[in-house]
Parts: C-alpha cells; sequence; structure tokens
C-alpha cells in the first residue's frame, strides 16, 4: 500500500443519468465501472457520493453524482491506459449515462483535519 501523501491526485467525475435511469446507472457505477476502474494500475480508491446543490448555478447542469477516484504517482500513465480501455469490453460505458464533467484535481498541500 502508498504511503497516503502519495495519493495526491484525484479524478473527479460529475455524471448526470439519463432521464429515469438513475437507479441502473448507480447499479453500473457500483457492479461495473467502479471495479473495472480499480483494476486499472495505479487508481487506489474510489467512492460515489450523490449530488445534492446548496444554490444550483443558473445554465449548470443538474449532476446526480460526483465520483473521487484516487490515483497513486505519476497520473498520466494511468489516464492514458484508462482512456484506451473507456468503451471497450474491458470498460463498457452504460447507456444510462447521460452525461459527464471530469476535472483532475493536483493536491498543493497536507491534508488537514480538525482537532
Amino acid at each position: 500500500m502508498c504511503d497516503r501523501r502519495e495519493y495526491m491526485h484525484k479524478m473527479v467525475v460529475l455524471a448526470k443519468a439519463v432521464e429515469g435511469k438513475i437507479e441502473e446507472l448507480q447499479r453500473w457505477y457500483d457492479d461495473r465501472h467502479i471495479p473495472d476502474l480499480l483494476a486499472v494500475p495505479g487508481f487506489v480508491s474510489a467512492e460515489r457520493h450523490r449530488v445534492f446543490p446548496v444554490k444550483p448555478l443558473e445554465g449548470m447542469p443538474a449532476w446526480d453524482f460526483m465520483l473521487i477516484y484516487e490515483i497513486a504517482g505519476d497520473p498520466m500513465p494511468v489516464l492514458q491506459s484508462m482512456g484506451g480501455m473507456m468503451g471497450t469490453e474491458r470498460m463498457p460505458v452504460s447507456d444510462a449515462l447521460a452525461s459527464t464533467h471530469t476535472l483532475s484535481l493536483v493536491g498543493i498541500s497536507e491534508h488537514h483535519q480538525a482537532n
């Protein structure tokens, strides 16, 4: 296992389900996509969150989920490997997925916690 400080790269994905297919998308993420992604060397963790906007911004899509993936080490080869698999039999994309927006985050400070 890697030292926690090595997990300084995160990939955040905002996802929207096709109308009426939110449960199908949840199952796909939990039963298929997250396990497929964690099988890619370099991905070390994944978590899925339900999105409840506090104050929706005009013109912004109403996302259903936010996924946070942690990548150990240099993220570029990991992301290239994942990109080559997306949409293939090894990592199929669900037809319940309407749209996504992906952000790449690089930590620039230590993780802080309350006392």
